[in-house]
């Protein structure tokens, strides 16, 4: 049975997926409480092919050269989109001290919440430089543009009063200079998919030294192959559900770890019967 959260999360996913138009065919969502996961009845929801976001960054902030920043993107898609990062006039953002964050469409019959954080950790020598998030699915694109403006200092900061100051990250101390903490920069909030397929649920997480990654049920207990061999944890981070079940909905947290700190991310896991 769904408790109250389930039934929040559920609400979440299934609003946008009524109210939003979309293009190609439609896909029946069924509820079941079976133990088996198969009814003939049920509520059903058509599920349209669309990508759409559902919290975008900041238009314009101002961050102050030699502090570590976080942008974050969240886009919503069926199937599930292909989230990356670029910046300036479309390159990737792919040096070391950045995150990149690229989800591909791993099977066509999937809906999912994606959460994507830009880990900014060096500057450039501009003034300014703009970051934009992109989501694709089904043949159909958004994004969603971030312009960083560089100041040197707080005191320059008058020249920017109408725009937010992104906040920095914790700092350590100067002896850790070397090593940073844990960051998750890459996740699902919520996931649709059929019953019987092969669920990959992504955790990506940058730190010096990398962070080790673990994964909780909702009961606290670890989550891997020893527990059923249906679940298993690979080296990158990725928690995969092989012969997804209606007994496996529910929420899963990725807990990734270092020397320095810890971070966790949670997603809801909602088992479909396939169309």
């Amino acid at each position: 049975m769904m408790n109250l959260k389930h039934l929040l999360l559920l609400a979440t996913v299934l609003l946008p997926l009524l109210v939003t138009p979309g293009s190609g065919r439609a896909v029946v969502l069924e509820s079941d409480t079976s133990s088996e996961g198969v009814r003939a009845d049920g509520p059903r929801a058509v599920r349209p092919t669309f990508v759409k976001i559902t919290a975008a960054p900041p238009a314009r902030v101002a961050q102050i050269r030699g502090t570590t920043v976080e942008l974050e993107c969240e886009i919503m898609g069926s199937p599930t989109p292909t989230v990356q990062w670029v910046h300036g006039s479309g390159q990737t953002a792919d040096w070391d001290d950045i995150s990149v964050n690229v989800i591909t469409e791993d099977t066509p019959t999937s809906v999912a919440r994606v959460v994507t954080r830009l880990v900014i950790d060096r500057i450039s020598r501009a003034s300014q430089t703009t970051y934009t998030c992109i989501g694709r699915s089904a043949g159909q694109e958004v994004s969603s543009s971030t312009v960083v403006h560089h100041v040197d200092s707080v005191s320059h900061l008058g020249n920017y009063s109408d725009m937010p100051l992104l906040r920095p990250s914790a700092a350590v101390d100067s002896m850790f200079k070397n090593l940073k903490g844990s960051r998750i920069t890459l996740h699902y909030k919520t996931l649709f998919e059929n019953m019987g397929t092969t669920v990959v649920l992504p955790c990506k997480a940058i730190g010096r030294p990398l962070p080790e990654i673990t994964w909780l049920n909702e009961e606290g207990h670890v989550v891997d192959s020893l527990q059923d061999p249906r679940f298993r944890t690979l080296p990158t981070g990725e928690l995969i559900i092989t012969g997804l079940r209606w007994a496996d909905m529910g929420s899963y947290t990725c807990v990734a770890k270092n020397v320095l700190s810890k971070d966790e991310s949670e997603t809801f896991v909602y088992p479909i019967r396939p169309n």
